[in-house]
């Protein structure tokens, strides 16, 4: 393993402050940035890198990476989040992929329980009688009295359930294997997710995608969920059948959902979700946390320390795991 890499890559549309942090901390190695898929390839072939870090973004979006693991130069890739789907498969024996996994998770827990209040008190309500210019007093259901099924208790899913916990939510968890975790009244494994749906007045999804995961909640998965219940999906679009959930939510079925991630994003402006007054939408930023760029940075750069120093990497990744651990948290 080499003292001393010729170029680090590092794609991310936005990569200036992060650029500052890792040149101050690392002032003889070169990092070199690649803002945009159109870049990517001749960047592989003039640097012929070691080592790459990218950080998937609105203008560069995962998808676009993948030729980093491809590359014959590189023998590491460290994917600054958790979410490696857009990787998968690579060589294991040539290049090694590690990520940030949990780097987030706090700062996303604290969005999904600002959400769940959200749905819980009749703000979203609140808000359309407000556009009426309509007085009318909801009645709010305590949240000691509710139960919340978290699918996916990983970093995130964890860091939810301890959140609702602490508010006086009930929490039911799946995960593969049924593994207890101590925020978790009633752990289960992940095939008895069907006889939880009806138990709970909140759903919160943190799987990662994968071909166990896509579509797993489905016209059947949201049928059998409690009358009023709410959806929260802040782990990948494909994950839910949108069609499917659209329907629910007009139909009164679903009692509110709050979505960070879609089927195809950018949402598109013809959407029917746009319109639907029990949803709440935000554009994938659930766990953007004011400089969140740079503390997926300080995180690899502590990795990149160890392959300086000759020591095993953290978080070592391996491909096809997506699909065998799809229980665990996307972020």
């Amino acid at each position: 393993m080499p003292a001393a890499p010729s170029a680090i890559l590092v794609l991310f549309d936005e990569p200036d402050a992060i650029l500052e942090l890792l040149e101050a901390r690392f002032p003889d190695q070169r990092f070199v940035p690649v803002r945009a898929p159109a870049e990517i390839q001749a960047a592989l072939r003039q640097h012929a890198p070691e080592v790459v870090l990218s950080i998937k973004h609105a203008a560069f979006p995962g998808e676009h990476h993948r030729p980093a693991v491809l590359a014959p130069s590189v023998r590491w890739v460290h994917v600054g989040g958790s979410g490696y789907e857009h990787m998968d498969p690579w060589d294991p024996a040539r290049v090694t992929v590690t990520n940030s996994a949990g780097v987030l998770a706090p700062y996303l827990a604290q969005r999904v329980m600002g959400a769940i209040w959200a749905l819980n008190d009749g703000t979203l309500r609140y808000l359309d009688h407000q556009r009426q210019r309509r007085w009318e007093a909801l009645p709010l259901e305590p949240l000691q009295e509710r139960t919340l099924l978290v699918v996916g208790v990983g970093q995130v899913g964890g860091r939810v359930a301890e959140l609702a916990r602490r508010n006086g939510l009930r929490v039911l968890g799946v995960r593969r294997g049924g593994a207890p975790h101590p925020a978790v009244h009633e752990m289960h494994p992940a095939h008895a997710l069907g006889q939880l749906l009806p138990r709970a007045d909140f759903v919160s999804l943190h799987v990662r995608l994968s071909h166990e995961t896509r579509g797993l909640l489905d016209a059947d998965g949201l049928a059998a969920m409690k009358p009023g219940a709410c959806l929260i999906n802040t782990a990948r679009g494909p994950v839910v059948d949108e069609p499917a959930l659209c329907q629910a939510l007009a139909s009164g079925h679903l009692g509110g959902a709050y979505l960070d991630v879609f089927e195809v994003e950018p949402l598109p402006a013809e959407s029917p979700l746009w319109a639907l007054p029990n949803l709440l939408i935000t554009p994938h930023t659930a766990d953007q946390v004011r400089g969140w760029p740079s503390l997926l940075a300080a995180d690899f750069a502590d990795n990149l320390e160890r392959w300086l120093e000759g020591q095993a990497l953290a978080r070592v990744v391996m491909p096809g795991k997506v699909a065998r651990e799809g229980e665990r948290e996307d972020r």
